[in-house]
């Protein structure tokens, strides 16, 4: 018996920060990603906490405020889960990027308003579940863009 238990203590010890950090997105800049090729994206997001991230299915659409949407065609991820999403949706209206993550059994999704050429940092909404039309209709409703500088 106390040969089982030194054998499953360490083992236990070792499994549960692999699946107790859960999944996760984290949304950044595109310097952040510290790759030259993803320096020209709107913006960047990681998926945290994917054990086997080969596995995971990450799917991001702009919608505007006429409910007009987008499907984007994400970059394939880099070694560490990295993404990065391209402007591919049009220059006029109020945007915002809704992101779904799924990895084994965890769905975890973001709310990302667009602003100009970046994205509004205060205004993401991490969401421990798929956006829904009722959370993409608020934050479209409560985002304000911020007008561009004029030169």
């Amino acid at each position: 018996m106390k040969r089982i238990l030194s054998c499953v203590i360490p083992l236990a010890a070792f499994v549960a920060p692999v699946f107790g950090q859960g999944l996760s997105l984290t949304i950044g800049s595109p310097v952040a990603g510290q790759d030259f090729a993803l320096k020209t994206s709107q913006f960047i997001f990681r998926v945290n906490g994917c054990v086997e991230l080969s596995k995971a299915q990450v799917t991001a659409t702009a919608i505007d405020s006429t409910h007009r949407s987008v499907a984007l065609h994400l970059s394939a991820p880099q070694p560490s889960g990295v993404f990065a999403v391209n402007r591919e949706w049009g220059a006029n209206g109020k945007w915002v990027v809704a992101i779904t993550a799924n990895c084994l059994r965890e769905t975890v999704g973001a709310i990302v308003p667009i602003n100009g050429n970046s994205f509004a940092r205060d205004n993401i909404q991490l969401l421990s579940h798929a956006p829904s039309q009722d959370e993409i209709d608020a934050a479209l409703k409560t985002f304000t863009p911020t007008p561009p500088l004029r030169q």
